[in-house]
């Protein structure tokens, strides 16, 4: 059986362009230490397996290449710079959730506060702020970008844990195959929650024999959600 120590070696990842809240989809993610390759998702989101110590690459052409060194397994967020070649490496990195949560701030000091929501006190204080927070396209904004970001920050945790290395080592499936079981087979953040490492190894044998017991069907792919357009 596969050790359940593996996943913690697998980490997700932000890609940002500096300077912007644009997402850098499809750049190449190379573990200079074990060679493994990933490609950042239309979200501009990456997994890929690691230990402490190893060396990530980041490139993308129109980008100039980021290295960066992980020190943790936590989230992380990387900022490339467009329209360079320069390499940068990079040496302090804010995660992912602290970077998405730094867009809601931005809708604060707009006068919308608590994300769009309420407080007691919003009416007492500032009635023509409580309005505003009901009423303001800022504050619907907020409210929709809330809700995406917390969207995908559950969904980065069921990658961490539901990654293609795990299920392929436990599987042996490679390619379609391999896609097509986690498609169909993929937890619920509330199950990844509540699963012990035990229980993540049985759920994924166990799925597995359903899955070749009715003769391994076929996901059908949809296309990826775009972040929430922003009204004017």
């Amino acid at each position: 059986m596969v050790q359940a120590q593996e996943q913690g070696k697998v980490i997700s990842g932000l890609l940002m362009e500096k300077g912007s809240n644009i997402r850098v989809s499809d750049a190449n993610v190379v573990n200079l230490r074990s060679k493994q390759s990933v490609r950042s998702s239309a979200y501009g989101v990456f997994t890929i397996d690691v230990i402490i110590g190893d060396t990530i690459r980041v490139s993308k052409v129109g980008y100039g290449p980021v290295k960066t060194v992980i020190h943790s397994l936590d989230d992380i967020l990387i900022d490339m710079q467009s329209g360079t070649t320069i390499e940068t490496v990079v040496v302090t990195r804010s995660t992912k959730e602290a970077e998405l949560n730094s867009f809601l701030k931005e809708y604060e000091k707009k006068g919308v506060y608590n994300g769009g929501h309420n407080k007691v006190s919003t009416y007492l204080n500032s009635p023509a702020t409580a309005l505003y927070n009901l009423f303001g396209k800022d504050a619907k904004n907020a409210k929709r970008f809330e809700r995406y970001m917390n969207q995908e920050l559950e969904a980065s945790k069921v990658d961490r844990v539901f990654n293609k290395a795990l299920v392929n080592k436990i599987t042996n499936l490679e390619g379609d195959e391999l896609q097509s079981f986690m498609d169909l087979y993929r937890p619920s953040i509330s199950s990844v929650e509540r699963w012990g490492e035990y229980d993540l190894l049985n759920y994924i044998q166990n799925s597995f024999k359903t899955w070749d017991a009715q003769g391994r069907p076929k996901s059908q792919r949809l296309p990826k959600l775009e972040i929430p357009p922003q009204e004017k």
